[in-house]
């Protein structure tokens, strides 16, 4: 008698999964012959009320413990970047952890059309564990492919009102590629003025970076030092009234933060939330350089509802951010800890 493999149980545990989800959420899933899977495993159809919205994907479902990563998953993208890029519709990847039972997705074009055109030939596409397709997050996750579907559609400008349609029609035509005649041959006019220094540049190609690093943080510095003396007056002057302690105390809370912010943001995994942690250790030093540079060379006049916002909630508000994010951050290491010990009950393999 025929056997029945165990990953091919796992593979249609995942389709099984995914499509019984979209399909309780009232959305339609139609599934691709074995033999015609080229990097697709099913079409997934939109509605809205009870009817079609014509807005469909392709999605890509992955099944099983090895798409694991040390921090979430990965689907391999060999051999598909170019598929998945120029599809006419969007492609979408699911993986379905079994142990878990649970579902986690990425937008596969939309990542991939952002490492193209930064010039990157990814391997493999990252799947964050937070995001989970279940039934709490179903019509979040539609939402926004359906989003990307209309930002990315030049078949139905009526729908999206006038407005939107003249704002798309104007980026297309901005973007658009003139006969070869009308342009200037390839790689445009040389910029001689600037011939040698990308010449230097191209010869030791760390340099640069290494440069940009290091004045980075020599301005960084430079600001902080500058304002240390008109932040200290600041709450020397009318800080006292509810921080008990000196300006001195007031400093170190204040640039601790920030070195905790810049140190954080710099190790975190996710990009967006790191980019989110260094915009708001920048927005505490563009306030600090406002109110110290203020009371240090009297160029301009503090608003007082600022001075005494930033004076007394900055200690307040930066407390309860360094024990929110230490726990945050805790709690995500132990959990990832607990998935790869659920995964490798044997013992984890070293990197994990």
């Amino acid at each position: 008698m025929a056997r029945v493999l165990p990953t091919k149980k796992i593979e249609r545990a995942g389709v099984n999964e995914f499509r019984a989800l979209m399909e309780s959420a009232g959305h339609i899933v139609q599934e691709i012959d074995g033999g015609n899977d080229y990097g697709e495993d099913c079409y997934l159809s939109f509605t809205q009320k009870g009817e079609r919205t014509g807005d469909i994907v392709a999605v890509q479902v992955k099944s099983g413990t090895a798409y694991r990563r040390s921090v979430g998953y990965g689907i391999s993208c060999r051999g598909h970047v170019q598929d998945w890029t120029r599809s006419r519709i969007p492609v979408i990847g699911v993986v379905y952890d079994p142990d878990l039972r649970k579902l986690f997705w990425v937008n596969l074009t939309e990542f991939l059309l952002q490492e193209v055109e930064q010039g990157r030939s990814p391997k493999s596409v990252p799947v964050a564990e937070t995001a989970m397709l279940d039934i709490d997050t179903v019509e979040a996750v539609v939402l926004r492919i359906r989003s990307f579907i209309s930002k990315n559609d030049r078949v139905r400008p009526i729908e999206l009102g006038i407005l939107q349609s003249v704002t798309r029609k104007m980026s297309r035509l901005r973007n658009r590629q003139f006969n070869d005649m009308d342009r200037t041959p390839v790689g445009g006019v040389p910029y001689e003025m600037a011939s040698d220094s990308v010449d230097f540049r191209e010869r030791h190609p760390g340099f640069h970076p290494a440069l940009v690093k290091w004045l980075s943080v020599g301005v960084i510095v430079g600001l902080l030092a500058m304002m240390a003396p008109g932040l200290f007056k600041a709450v020397e002057r009318d800080g006292h009234a509810s921080w008990l302690w000196s300006g001195w105390a007031w400093l170190v809370c204040y640039y601790g933060t920030l070195a905790y912010l810049l140190m954080v943001s710099g190790k975190d995994p996710q990009k967006r939330r790191a980019r989110f942690l260094r915009w708001g250790a920048f927005s505490l030093i563009w306030s600090g350089w406002y109110v110290g540079l203020a009371h240090q060379t009297s160029a301009w006049s503090v608003n007082p509802i600022f001075e005494w916002i930033f004076v007394h909630q900055m200690p307040v508000v930066a407390k309860f951010l360094l024990l929110y994010l230490t726990g945050f951050y805790l709690r995500q290491e132990i959990d990832r800890r607990r998935r790869l010990r659920l995964a490798y009950p044997e013992g984890v393999p070293e990197g994990g």
